[in-house]
């Protein structure tokens, strides 16, 4: 038998900086899926863990930390609505897209915890 060289495309239960973008807890069931590089610098990847209070959550980072974080049905499914608070979410803005012209053309890196933070979760 032949043994592939190529790399899972999956990888389930691994570290990842995304955390439950409602009250900020670890999440489980963890995956991280590599969706290829556009360039030798740029990876796309999605990352996807479930809280046990708040269900799924997913996004997608492109060489920068991810702008938003979705609530969905299941790893890589489709946007699932929330209602917070009375106020009906898809998604979760992340500090990251907050960020001044300044640093977000400026070189970071993509996995630092903090660019994942929500302004909902910064409030807990």
């Amino acid at each position: 038998m032949v043994e592939s060289k190529v790399a899972p495309r999956d990888r389930r239960n691994v570290q990842t900086p995304l955390r439950c973008p409602i009250c900020d807890g670890a999440l489980s069931n963890t995956v991280i899926r590599d969706l290829g590089g556009i360039t030798v610098d740029i990876t796309w990847q999605m990352h996807a863990g479930e809280c046990p209070e708040h269900g799924w959550f997913q996004t997608e980072i492109v060489s920068r930390p991810p702008r938003e974080i979705f609530a969905v049905d299941r790893p890589f499914g489709i946007a699932r609505r929330m209602v917070i608070d009375g106020v009906e979410q898809y998604s979760f803005p992340t500090v990251w897209m907050y960020e001044p012209p300044k640093v977000a053309r400026s070189k970071v890196d993509p996995f630092d915890e903090r660019y994942w933070r929500t302004q909902r979760s910064l409030r807990r």
